[in-house]
């Protein structure tokens, strides 16, 4: 199988800065355009499934993906970002000051947080997991599938694949509306690309 994670386009909450967690988001006319060109570059591909977040921001990019392609989509509630609890919709600075131990933590060594009425990271990469072993059984080697989902549950499957420590999960950028593809055979599970943008126009290509 070809796995090909999808991180969702911009949406009102990235572009004001702050946490948005399992919060429902509306796509920025950036986010729509990128969703689009997600979507034209989902036909090289060749997908034979797309699977989607229940979170709105990845519904609305698998739907533009399967209104070109004329896939079906399969909505995969494992997939979708992490449950940042009491800290959804605050800023950076605000975490900082009011959950300043929290914060700290998270940047010494997010795998240690569990948020608070929320996730760890560890919750997220099993559950992500669990979805992904599923679809490695649903489908052939040479499955090109999709699965658009978010920041946290991609870089929780690459720690995952990769070995890398979920402490080390800060040092990873992923920006929106990329691609991140792993591959499975008889070497096991690969990354084979990460954080591929080059199928967005330079105008489109966002960092955060």
């Amino acid at each position: 199988m070809r796995l090909h994670l999808l991180r969702h386009g911009e949406t009102d909450i990235n572009a004001a800065g702050r946490l948005q967690g399992t919060t429902n988001s509306v796509l920025t006319p950036l986010g729509r355009r990128q969703a689009r060109e997600m979507g034209i570059a989902s036909l090289a591909w060749n997908p034979v499934a797309i699977y989607s977040s229940p979170l709105s921001r990845a519904r609305d990019v698998a739907a533009q993906i399967g209104d070109l392609t004329g896939l079906p989509v399969t909505v995969e509630p494992r997939i979708t970002e992490m449950n940042m609890g009491a800290l959804e919709g605050v800023t950076i600075q605000e975490m900082r000051e009011g959950w300043p131990d929290l914060y700290q933590g998270w940047r010494r060594d997010a795998s240690s947080v569990t948020m608070p009425d929320g996730e760890s990271l560890g919750d997220v990469q099993q559950r992500a997991m669990s979805a992904f072993d599923e679809m490695d059984t649903c489908h052939g080697l040479e499955d090109a599938v999709i699965a658009v989902t978010h920041n946290f549950t991609i870089r929780c499957i690459v720690a995952a694949v990769i070995g890398l420590p979920l402490a080390n999960i800060n040092h990873m950028d992923l920006s929106l509306g990329s691609c991140t593809t792993i591959r499975t055979g008889s070497r096991g599970r690969r990354m084979s690309s990460y954080n591929a943008v080059d199928h967005l126009t330079p105008e489109n290509r966002v960092g955060y």
